[in-house]
């Protein structure tokens, strides 16, 4: 049985809870709610989060699929150093976010969304794990991979 990626699991939650306060940011706004404001703030960190997290982190196996047009971002990630891959620093991001989401309903979701990502990243930075750029794979030389086709059918049984 293999051992659990805890930060692969937060990166999607993430990302999926960005998109959850960024669309209930819009109707926040939208609507003009009493607490519109909360709103405003759901979609300026919705958006924040997303470019945060859109980057994969390397697996442990160093196998990983990047996300398309993930290297400009993975630059920024990688250059802002302790800040952006310590994974405990995540966590108190993520909680910080989570107290201005839960003040009106339309971000409240989002908000729970981010409090279980930050629950998750805290796991992850207990278990040692941190951001690593897939960068280092990348040989701009390396031409694409040919397979070759098979040579003999395969066995045809009577």
């Amino acid at each position: 049985m293999g051992k659990i990626e805890w930060a692969m699991w937060a990166n999607e939650q993430a990302i999926a809870s960005s998109a959850v306060v960024l669309l209930g940011g819009i109707i926040a706004v939208a609507g003009q709610f009493p607490n519109w404001p909360f709103g405003a703030y759901g979609i300026v960190a919705g958006i924040l989060v997303a470019l945060l997290e859109y980057p994969r982190s390397k697996r442990q196996n160093g196998k990983c699929v990047e996300r398309k047009f993930q290297r400009p971002l993975s630059r920024v990630v990688q250059c802002c150093g302790l800040i952006t891959r310590n994974y405990f620093v995540r966590f108190v991001f993520y909680l910080l976010l989570t107290v201005p989401c839960c003040f009106i309903l339309p971000t409240l979701l989002g908000g729970m969304c981010f409090f279980i990502t930050s629950i998750i990243y805290f796991v992850a930075a207990i278990k040692g794990e941190e951001w690593k750029p897939v960068l280092e794979d990348y040989k701009p030389s390396q031409g694409p991979t040919v397979i070759e086709a098979p040579r003999h059918p395969p066995p045809r049984h009577p």
